[in-house]
């Protein structure tokens, strides 16, 4: 477990470089109110990924030791197309396209519904590489599209043709469509022996993947939103002065999230290794275990990046994030709760309940709503902030009482 550990904090902490050097070029490129387009891009991408791999989920670790490649993959690619379908459907009708284009998005919305197909199916991978130990090779299809994607900026950029937005669009299509093909190479073998199911077996297991990853998702969604819905309410209050407002906070909240890279690494190879075994008490005290040394170096992590002046960030990212540091400050209690989640979050999820987790999301996305539409406006980037760490908060109190009304059954 340790050399897995080891492995999967090498790569996170890897993609993380490599996807902060992405963070420093689209910055300086782009400025602040690029920036902040090119996070509601993100944003926008995630939302739609986390619909569709509604049935192609991380609940695909649980359930690899239990159905064959067929049985996982055939239903979860159904939906992912089904879903494709209907947002484009809806997109021509202009229910999601007036939608985004109020918050400046519409012209990429087509090209963000491809890039969230090539990214579901490469998640479908990821997660069943996952469900059969294979860490490394999931870890290796993971490095894909940070690296292509900052290889092709890189390249744009030297050429000089990384001008705007629809640059960096393409790069996402070059790195997930990379991502995807690296992901039927490593499982090639499962590929090969596909096989169509009869309409019963389809029905029974499309029923047992959408029970447990419709209620894990809504959790994830809930989560992303609390993430991200800050974005959506400072451009609802601030106009266009919200993309340079949303430029600034997402490095902030940017560089944050990469001191969770020694938590999530724990973490996943925490839920691996969990989702095969069956004792109740081993699962407890592994989880005990990681989550203290995850407290610790997580603490030690933002307090470095705390430390570090405003002229810093301003050199590593251009004059307008001067107070990058400000917010990353404030946003750090939060950070620490949050990291400490993580190993909680797959507890539960190694023993096949994703209820806990998805309630402690809608907890905190109900704080997010009624914090941030009453901070916001009042503070800017700063309610942002403030408004997170009471959402973060929020939800490793629901998940830590919960965990400590389980462990006392066993």
């Amino acid at each position: 477990m340790f050399k897995k550990i080891l492995n999967t904090l090498f790569t996170k902490f890897f993609s993380a470089v490599v996807g902060f050097a992405v963070i420093v070029l689209v910055s300086h490129l782009l400025g602040a109110a690029g920036k902040g387009q090119q996070a509601m891009i993100v944003f926008n991408i995630n939302i739609i990924l986390l619909l569709m791999t509604l049935m192609g989920n991380s609940t695909l670790v649980y359930l690899t030791p239990r159905k064959t490649f067929s049985q996982m993959f055939i239903p979860s690619v159904v939906w992912v197309l089904s879903c494709a379908a209907l947002i484009t459907a809806a997109g021509f009708l202009g229910v999601f396209n007036g939608g985004f284009a109020r918050f400046g998005q519409s012209l990429y919305f087509f090209q963000t519904v491809g890039i969230s197909v090539l990214a579901s199916i490469t998640e479908i991978n990821y997660y069943v590489l996952l469900g059969k130990q294979q860490v490394v090779k999931a870890n290796n299809l993971k490095l894909v599209y940070p690296l292509t994607n900052a290889v092709v900026i890189s390249l744009m950029w030297a050429a000089g043709r990384f001008s705007s937005i629809g640059d960096y669009v393409f790069s996402l299509w070059c790195a997930y469509v990379l991502s995807l093909f690296y992901g039927i190479w490593i499982l090639k073998d499962d590929y090969k022996g596909l096989h169509f199911l009869d309409r019963k077996e389809f029905r029974q297991v499309s029923r047992t993947l959408f029970s447990l990853g419709a209620v894990k998702q809504l959790g994830s969604i809930a989560q992303t939103m609390v993430y991200r819905v800050s974005l959506l309410l400072t451009v609802y209050f601030f106009g266009t002065k919200g993309e340079f407002y949303n430029g600034i906070y997402s490095n902030a909240t940017g560089i944050c999230e990469a001191v969770l890279l020694f938590g999530t690494s724990l973490a996943l190879v925490q839920y691996s290794s969990l989702s095969n075994t069956q004792s109740n008490v081993e699962a407890k005290n592994l989880t005990i275990k990681l989550t203290k040394v995850n407290i610790l170096f997580t603490a030690l992590a933002l307090g470095i990046v705390c430390v570090l002046p405003g002229s810093f960030w301003m050199f590593l990212f251009g004059n307008d994030f001067a107070r990058v540091g400000y917010y990353m400050r404030i946003l750090s209690a939060g950070i620490l709760f949050l990291s400490t989640s993580s190993n909680i979050t797959q507890y539960f999820a190694s023993r096949g309940n994703f209820s806990i987790t998805a309630c402690a999301s809608l907890a905190s996305l109900a704080v997010t709503a009624v914090a941030g539409y009453v901070l916001i406006p009042l503070y800017n980037i700063t309610g942002a902030a403030l408004t997170a760490v009471a959402a973060y908060v929020t939800g490793f109190t629901v998940e830590f009482i919960y965990f400590l009304k389980w462990i006392k059954r066993d």
